[in-house]
């Protein structure tokens, strides 16, 4: 009962000091430990929202202003990330397995002499931020299943209802109520919503 009680002092903390002064939380939301928000280079708590009935067990970063958008009951496992410095939104009952990571921004700059100049600049230089590297929104639709280890990366779309697999490397679109896999992740099945179902609607 004592532990019951210590764990609910704990998550209120978490829900109602320490995340709310890191990101814009609009209704109830879920946090846990291995919960992380990060903003840098010219971000703020305003560039990360997250919608009511999200759980946000994974890291969340946001680099130069780049927006990341968590519709209503979306959900980040523990050990996935979110690095953007654009634009990256998780569409409405989506889920985010573990390991898995979405960056909407190359990290580097592509050309080798940019690259030289960047590792000889100091940590704290401007020049070591995401602001130099190439980006482009990443959307992923309503319910969404991203399975753990995959990569998405910057310009990616995801259709509704559509299933990325397991350490799948996504460079590409993927349309709704398909299956992607593999590296590069191509579609290895259409029209998923036709399938076999096990519940009745309400």
């Amino acid at each position: 009962m004592i532990r019951n009680f210590i764990r609910g002092i704990y998550h209120y903390y978490l829900k109602k000091i320490r995340f709310r002064r890191k990101c814009l939380i609009l209704g109830d939301v879920d946090f846990s430990r291995s919960t992380k928000i990060i903003t840098s280079a010219g971000s703020t708590p305003s560039d990360i929202t997250i919608e009511d009935g999200c759980r946000i067990y994974g890291t969340l970063q946001s680099q130069n202003q780049g927006k990341i958008v968590f519709k209503k009951r979306s959900r980040i496992r523990s050990g996935a990330q979110i690095l953007c410095s654009n634009y990256v939104e998780i569409g409405e009952g989506s889920g985010i397995a573990s390991d898995t990571k979405i960056v909407d921004n190359n990290n580097h700059p592509v050309n080798p002499k940019d690259r030289w100049l960047l590792y000889l600049s100091p940590w704290e230089t401007p020049k070591r931020t995401w602001k130099y590297s190439d980006s482009a929104p990443i959307i992923i639709g309503k319910n969404v299943w991203i399975g753990s280890d995959a990569r998405i990366c910057k310009g990616v779309t995801i259709g509704d209802g559509a299933i990325i697999a397991a350490n799948a490397v996504v460079t590409k679109s993927c349309p709704p109520n398909c299956i992607m896999g593999g590296n590069p992740a191509k579609i290895i099945k259409r029209d998923i919503d036709t399938v076999h179902r096990y519940f009745e609607d309400d």
